[in-house]
């Protein structure tokens, strides 16, 4: 009996913890990695915030703090029914493309086409929200959630349609916008915008039309602080009274295409491009003499928005009849 003890106490044990062969298969391992119908993926070892983010993807990520500014925008100002749908619509492709680099799928986003996933899309997305973003600049959430979407759709998509040799960025060559006539435009575009935060319009007495009632007590009673109709936030939805640049109708617009213009005037001189293209920056100097003088008024804001047209003006139409500038 001894040595029968003996030897058994003798015997290694072996650990199941130990010993890979004998591991214990657990239950949740099984569901997780031995499922037929899912392909293996690797375990995710990125940023912890993009854990839970569909794609581990700062974009998609980006394109949600974007959501979230464009609802609350809707609640208090925005940028209109029409970028709204932009910044939807695009986002939305933006997600897609972004879901489908990562190998992942989801019926919402499985039936957009692939002409609609090219590279050009997230680009040009992501210029028109930074934008927006310096349309939302102010002091609050919803501006630190435009600027944040924004800004992590531009640091995620720069590598990844911008730079490279097959990126967006060699069509463009940003330091044309430091040679020449070019600063000043650049200066003109700076200052417009400025001006678009000033005051436009003076509103003159009340906001509100004649027609809005005014709050009124019966003689025997005594209102003290009576709200005035032009605190009224129903009342509010209906003012036609604006003052400051962005209040203007189609402002979003004249923003967008003097954007473009410092995009026109960064094209690298080797791209291939339209004789008539070099004249638009022109048209769209022209196009903003004449919104100026239908919004604005004898106030800071529109002079100060003539005065960078007239630089923008003064270098588009040099560059227009110099083309070998730069």
């Amino acid at each position: 009996m001894r040595s029968t003890t003996g030897t058994a106490r003798a015997l290694p044990v072996r650990d199941e913890d130990t010993d890979p062969g004998l591991r214990a298969v657990h239950a949740q391992d099984v569901d997780e990695h031995t499922d037929p119908g899912r392909p293996m993926s690797p375990p995710y070892d990125g940023p912890a915030w993009l854990a839970r983010v569909p794609g581990h993807s700062p974009s998609v990520a980006g394109v949600g703090l974007l959501a979230l500014g464009l609802v609350l925008s809707i609640l208090f100002a925005g940028v209109g029914p029409f970028w709204s749908l932009v910044v939807f619509a695009g986002g939305w492709m933006v997600v897609a493309r972004e879901m489908l680099a990562a190998g992942e799928k989801h019926p919402l986003v499985d039936w957009v086409p692939a002409a609609l996933l090219r590279p050009v899309v997230p680009a040009l997305y992501t210029a028109v929200t930074v934008g927006l973003a310096i349309r939302m600049l102010g002091i609050g959430l919803t501006p630190l959630l435009w600027l944040g979407g924004a800004g992590l759709l531009a640091y995620d998509q720069y590598g990844k349609v911008y730079a490279g040799p097959e990126g967006i960025g060699r069509y463009f060559e940003p330091r044309q916008l430091l040679r020449g006539t070019a600063p000043v435009a650049l200066g003109g575009v700076a200052l417009c915008l400025t001006a678009l935060f000033l005051t436009w319009v003076p509103v003159t007495g009340s906001r509100y039309g004649s027609s809005a009632p005014v709050p009124r007590a019966p003689p025997e009673l005594r209102v003290v602080d009576a709200p005035r109709s032009s605190s009224d936030s129903v009342y509010s939805m209906f003012d036609e009274s604006y003052d400051k640049g962005w209040d203007q109708a189609f402002s979003v617009t004249m923003e967008m295409l003097l954007l473009a213009v410092l995009g026109l005037m960064a094209l690298h001189p080797e791209v291939p491009r339209p004789e008539w293209l070099r004249f638009a920056p022109i048209g769209v100097v022209v196009l903003g003499l004449v919104w100026t003088l239908v919004q604005g008024g004898l106030l800071l804001g529109p002079l100060l928005f003539l005065a960078g047209l007239a630089a923008v003006g003064f270098a588009s139409v040099y560059r227009a009849f110099q083309p070998a500038e730069g």
